[in-house]
């Protein structure tokens, strides 16, 4: 694009913002441009968003409703979406009906609106907000990279963010991180928008703010308001400030964002304060002496787990770092800002006591766009990193091509000889032996996916491997299409196979048909899983209690924890399947011993109904003394 302006710095004091200079391309930008024709238009808008819209589909839409949830921070999520629709509360509801919950409730508020459009709550609508926002990352990727840079590297920028590990794992679950990392991407490239005279907008920057905040707190401001400050302090632009409205843009997050706050903490008291303010936020990035988290790391952990979320486009970097050293763009405010939002997202995570790999989510627009650069550069101007992207698609040839081969022999032996994969499978400490079974009947479920996904990723690794020469371009599609095709596998066979094993879901309605309105409690833990797939309201009892109700719900491991005489006491009625593939981590519904049976009580008013997954939950009666009820 040419936007044919001075630069800011050369305004006067009082003259509104104007575009700055189109940045230049590498230093060598005066070579010929070798782009083919059929790539540049395929990366104008009216090939690109469909194109970017179908990537996105494929990965984040097919089969999401397809298998239950099994892991521990899905049904986390989805009991909070669960207690809304139910008629919970709003502004805040309790999680699974006994926790006050750990972050905001913008994904929450979504998946609750999904629900009520999809005619109940489900897998598939718990998951939707996550999906949508995911694909939309994607195009706003696009837009924007387009408008500050141009449409080569905008393209390729969306296909890198939509096709990294990290990316994929948070946008195809029920989670609130995809949410946050939507409205900080709009958040932060709105900034630079803004900074580079190219919008006369200002409120969208605030919105995106507030809506961020809502996603998972304080965050939502803090890093956005730290990228800025610190590329306005590399680039001297301390105009932008009076630019910026802050003034109005701080009113407008704190009446979207602060009114709520303010309305969950009348509701929940201190509880809320303690848990969400504190603990979830101040405790977690600062660490305290009760400070127990699991997600403790040293300092250095979120660099490795970059590494491995950025995949299989951190292997691309190579392409990156050799035209940094031989034909290195030219430095100007929009790439520094990019790398800026990249280096101080990672330094800030970085020096929190609680890390994730997750939580790097905000900077991966960031570094996708400077690997789209320099990607589009490299279309542009191959020679000097013709080498590195020779290498580069020979090993791509080769992993697709052996990644079919081994995912062919796989479904041969699931089919033929399933004895040989339970085998293969201890190897890796997949010692649960259904589990093959479960992936046997997931692969002829999608028969026609599990035949034709390897072929095709077969027929793409050969492709690469016997071009003569071969483009970035070329390399670019391939390993975007050979992901989508791998995660499509995944998403059809392997997770749907993988859930099915370990889910609680059979657990949870067998709890609830014998349970029904007898005394019930958790022993020490909550699982989500049976709460969201149960439907009940069941307090948390802890061992040292005088009275245990009639019937408890306990990991196993815990149960064997506890003394002789209180064993004695209770007989084994259910024992779920297990929650890891090694076979361990199994939960028991016990009965107490010498009870006498219960008189059901009269039905409570129907709740609204969830058309598939979890039942409505049943409120507890008001407790006496210390039972505990259904």
């Amino acid at each position: 694009m040419a936007e044919k302006t001075l630069p800011q710095t050369d305004l006067p004091p009082t003259t509104p913002l104007q575009p700055d200079a189109a940045p230049e391309r590498s230093a060598s930008a005066s070579a010929p441009d070798e782009t083919p024709r059929w790539f540049a238009a395929l990366a104008e808008p009216h090939f690109a968003i469909p194109l970017i819209s179908l990537f996105g589909a494929l990965i984040f839409l097919v089969n999401i409703g397809g298998y239950p949830l099994y892991t521990k921070g899905e049904p986390r999520e989805a009991v909070t979406i669960l207690d809304i629709y139910n008629g919970g509360g709003v502004v805040l509801p309790m999680r699974a009906g006994v926790e006050v919950p750990s972050k905001p409730l913008l994904m929450h508020w979504l998946g609750a609106l999904a629900s009520v459009a999809m005619g109940g709550v489900s897998e598939a609508s718990v998951r939707l907000p996550s999906a949508i926002l995911a694909i939309a990352g994607m195009l706003v990727c696009y837009l924007y990279v387009r408008q500050l840079f141009d449409p080569l590297a905008a393209l390729i920028s969306a296909l890198i963010l939509g096709t990294t590990f990290q990316y994929v794992q948070a946008g195809t679950g029920a989670r609130v991180d995809t949410t946050l990392t939507f409205f900080m991407e709009v958040a932060f490239f709105e900034f630079i928008t803004i900074g580079a005279g190219l919008t006369e907008r200002r409120m969208l920057l605030y919105v995106a703010i507030a809506l961020a905040v809502l996603a998972k707190g304080p965050v939502g401001l803090v890093l956005p308001g730290a990228v800025g400050l610190a590329w306005i302090i590399i680039e001297w632009r301390w105009d932008l400030l009076r630019e910026l409205r802050l003034v109005r843009g701080a009113l407008v997050v704190l009446v979207l964002a602060g009114s709520w706050y303010v309305a969950a903490s009348i509701v929940g008291g201190m509880s809320f304060v303690d848990k969400q303010l504190l603990a979830e936020n101040f405790v977690r990035y600062f660490g305290a002496r009760h400070f127990h988290e699991g997600h403790v790391h040293r300092f250095y952990y979120l660099e490795l787990a970059l590494i491995g979320g950025f995949l299989p486009w951190t292997v691309a970097l190579a392409i990156v770092l050799v035209r940094a050293v031989r034909a290195p763009r030219r430095t100007e405010p929009r790439l520094n800002y990019l790398v800026v939002w990249f280096a101080v997202v990672l330094l800030f995570y970085s020096f929190a006591e609680s890390k994730r790999g997750v939580y790097l989510l905000a900077l991966y627009p960031a570094l996708a766009a400077i690997a789209g650069l320099y990607i589009a550069d490299a279309i542009r101007d191959p020679v000097p990193s013709e080498r590195v992207v020779r290498i580069l698609t020979r090993v791509g040839g080769v992993f697709l091509a052996g990644v079919s081969i081994i995912a062919a022999v796989g479904l041969v032996l699931l089919w033929l000889w399933p004895g040989a994969m339970v085998a293969i499978f201890r190897g890796f400490g997949i010692t649960y032996a259904p589990f093959t079974q479960a992936l046997a009947t997931s692969a002829r479920a999608h028969l026609a996916a599990s035949l034709l996904i390897p072929v095709a990723a077969f027929a793409i690794g050969a492709s690469l491997l016997r071009m003569a020469k071969t483009g970035a371009e070329t390399l670019t599609l391939a390993i975007a299409a050979g992901m989508t095709l791998i995660i499509l596998a995944g998403n059809l066979v392997v997770v749907p196979a993988i859930a099915t094993t370990l889910a609680l879901r059979n657990f949870s309605a067998d709890v609830r048909r014998i349970v029904d309105h007898h005394p019930v409690a958790y022993l020490e833990a909550l699982d989500y899983d049976v709460a969201f797939y149960c439907g009940l309201t069941i307090q948390i009892i802890n061992r040292k209690d005088q009275e245990l109700p009639e019937y408890l719900i306990a990991w196993r491991k815990l149960y064997d924890q506890l003394p002789a005489s209180t064993r004695a006491g209770y007989r084994l009625v259910k024992m779920s399947n297990p929650t890891d593939l090694d076979g361990s981590g199994r939960m028991l519904l016990l009965k107490r011993i010498g009870v006498p049976a219960v008189s059901t009580p009269p039905a409570a008013p129907a709740q609204p109904k969830a058309s598939t997954g979890p039942a409505a939950p049943k409120k507890p009666k008001a407790p006496k003394s210390n039972d505990i009820t259904v």
